[in-house]
């Protein structure tokens, strides 16, 4: 009889260990669902910061400029990497399309080969009043797929200057 009772105290050791392995497998899988989201969500936090930083620092750009081909000469002396449509001789005429420029993801200005993601500066206007449409774009995906991650949309005044007024 000894021998029938260390049988059952066994099968019941090894019901209870193998319990014990199944709730702590089901724990670990959940801790390492979180562990992953939050990798994720510091990763598009990570882009969005740098996606502000982007488009205020063109903004500033865009503000402290004269006129449409002032704007395009600091924004290629900052990022030269970028597309820069053709300017018209007027100094206040507006681009025909929109500047992009690309930064890796390490938002460092890069070729469009490389690219991670993409600033790209829509212009519209009349005479004075300079209406940018800045947004950018994870570059991976077809045009369709894009992931919109930072829009910026801005207003500026372009004030003519008269001779004696040029600096």
């Amino acid at each position: 009889m000894t021998r029938r009772n260390r049988a059952r105290a066994s099968s019941l050791f090894l019901m209870e260990l193998i319990i014990a392995i199944f709730f702590f497998s089901a724990a670990s899988a959940v801790c390492i669902q979180f562990f992953v989201k939050s990798h994720l969500l510091s990763m598009e936090s990570n882009a969005l910061n740098h996606a502000v930083n982007e488009c205020t620092s063109a903004a500033e750009l865009i503000d402290t400029s004269e006129g449409a081909e002032n704007i395009q000469n600091l924004l290629m002396r900052l990022y030269p990497n970028g597309t820069y449509p053709d300017i018209r001789t007027s100094s206040l005429a507006l681009p025909n399309d929109d500047i992009q420029i690309y930064f890796d993801k390490d938002f460092k200005d890069c070729i469009r080969q490389e690219a991670a993601y993409i600033l790209t500066i829509h212009f519209a206007g009349e005479e004075e009043l300079l209406s940018t449409d800045m947004k950018v774009t994870s570059a991976a995906g077809s045009k369709d797929s894009e992931t919109v991650i930072y829009e910026l949309h801005t207003k500026h005044h372009l004030a003519r200057r008269t001779d004696y007024e040029k600096r």
